[in-house]
């Protein structure tokens, strides 16, 4: 089946009010719209961004959510400055101040380069899209704490969307993040990581212990160095590599999870059909039972 054939199945499936989908095909939908070659590799400050921001926008609507786009300006070089934009949806009990549930994901990339635009499936399309999942299910025996979903804009070129974004939050309240980034990567022996910090491990390990899952092993780490031992890798920094940073600096809890490190990264050849699709669902069910564990309170 060709590309363009699977674009229009997707156009037919999700522009049809008649037709429902089950929640499981939309987000390889998603996953399969979010890094197709009309967004143009989602960079930030170019229209791929922006059509990529309305998407998901109607989505959360689509969901029953009131979502915000939440534009923000950032300094790109010496003399010049950017703008991005982040999108927010809301899953609110009756106490305002209740605790708070971070959950968030970057939707840009790295755009075209040499006519060829970097598709980015699992960096981080495949996060964006879990993101949405996850938006859908918790509204179903929704968790006794606020959830705000946020779907980031400018994370590879410095994390800017999310130190903008937690630039605004109301710190007096009991605050935890959950960033989800590249968590379709094929193993051999399928990894989910939870990166975390030292004072949250324990709290993350008991967790993961309650929630089973039938092929993957979910590993916690407050440790790059741990964490690059586990990858066999030893050239990244896993507090700095995503969203979740912007929050730790800020001394609000964090758990980032991905599948580790991908060869695809940063290549063309990051595309929808280099994702193992029952262990990117598998990943993203697990997920969301491990949210749903969760005392927010206690982190």
């Amino acid at each position: 089946m060709t590309f363009r054939v699977l674009c229009v199945i997707y156009t037919l499936c999700y522009c049809a009010p008649a037709f429902t989908l089950t929640t499981e095909q939309q987000l390889f939908d998603d996953l399969l719209y979010l890094s197709s070659k009309p967004l143009q590799g989602r960079k930030t400050n170019t229209s791929g961004a922006t059509e990529t921001a309305k998407y998901i926008s109607k989505r959360f609507e689509s969901l029953g959510y009131q979502s915000q786009l939440q534009p923000f300006e950032y300094r790109s070089g010496f003399f010049s400055r950017s703008v991005g934009t982040n999108v927010i949806a809301k899953l609110t009990t009756h106490n305002a101040r209740a605790p708070q549930l971070i959950i968030t994901a970057h939707y840009d990339h790295l755009g075209k380069k040499g006519g060829k635009f970097f598709p980015g499936a699992n960096d981080n399309a495949t996060g964006v899209s879990a993101l949405l999942f996850l938006a859908q299910h918790l509204k179903i025996n929704t968790p006794d704490f606020n959830i705000v979903f946020v779907a980031m804009d400018a994370e590879e070129n410095g994390l800017h969307g999310s130190q903008y974004y937690v630039s605004t939050l109301d710190a007096s309240l009991p605050l935890l993040n959950i960033n989800l980034d590249m968590l379709g990567v094929k193993k051999r022996t399928p990894t989910l990581y939870a990166f975390t910090s030292n004072k949250q491990k324990q709290g993350v390990k008991n967790l993961t212990s309650q929630v089973s899952t039938h092929t993957i092993n979910v590993k916690v780490t407050s440790s790059s160095y741990h964490m690059n031992r586990l990858i066999k890798s030893d050239r990244i920094d896993w507090r700095k590599a995503s969203d979740h940073y912007s929050f730790a600096q800020a001394g609000i809890g964090y758990i980032y999870f991905g599948m580790g490190d991908d060869k695809h990264h940063h290549k063309l050849s990051d595309i929808f059909s280099s994702i193992d699709q029952p262990l990117y669902l598998e990943t993203v069910l697990y997920i969301e039972q491990f949210i749903r564990h969760l005392d927010v309170t206690n982190f």
